[in-house]
């Protein structure tokens, strides 16, 4: 704009200000000591969709009213969420709950499994945090569906990034 002289010369060479997405996109790049470390946090190659699955979840502390098609409108509320991320196919479920127990983790699990037949795809291996995931409700649902689980380290959430990426997304754009 200062060749074409729609603004002063002097501004030609000044720095630009960097926009408040610039900020955000950079708050969640990969620090500096992390990058010459080439084996650390890969995740185990899938060749088939259902071989690794990513759950986790969310509580949120503003309740959501339950998406209703016809009839009054209720008082039952959403707060807590469950999300499900296939590491091969990139797909992803969301799981609305009214609670965060046990039961309502089961029913999550059978819906993203009932989602998934009708895809034709079968849940092999769940890969999620400690905490519900290590009750043994769904240990035993786990086992008994015959698949497998493995779980992340005590806080360390890096360590489930494609479902923490899926929580992340919506809430930035939220």
């Amino acid at each position: 704009m200062s060749q074409v002289r729609d603004l002063p010369k002097r501004l030609a060479s000044c720095c630009q200000p960097e926009c408040a997405a610039c900020h955000f996109g950079k708050a969640t790049k990969v620090p500096w000591r992390m990058k010459g470390q080439s084996n650390h946090g890969k995740i185990k190659p899938v060749t088939a969709p259902g071989q690794c699955v990513s759950v986790d979840q969310l509580k949120s502390t503003t309740p959501g009213l339950v998406t209703q098609l016809k009839g009054r409108a209720t008082r039952n509320c959403c707060c807590c969420v469950t999300m499900f991320v296939d590491h091969h196919s990139g797909l992803s479920c969301i799981h609305l709950m009214k609670q965060l127990t046990s039961e309502e983790t089961l029913r999550a699990k059978k819906a993203f499994k009932a989602c998934s037949r009708s895809l034709g795809v079968q849940m092999l291996h769940c890969h999620a945090n400690n905490g519900r995931f290590a009750n043994n409700a769904f240990i035993t649902s786990v086992t008994q569906s015959g698949q497998t689980i493995s779980y992340c380290g005590v806080n360390a959430h890096f360590q489930n990034g494609r479902a923490e990426k899926c929580i992340q997304d919506p809430q930035d754009q939220a």
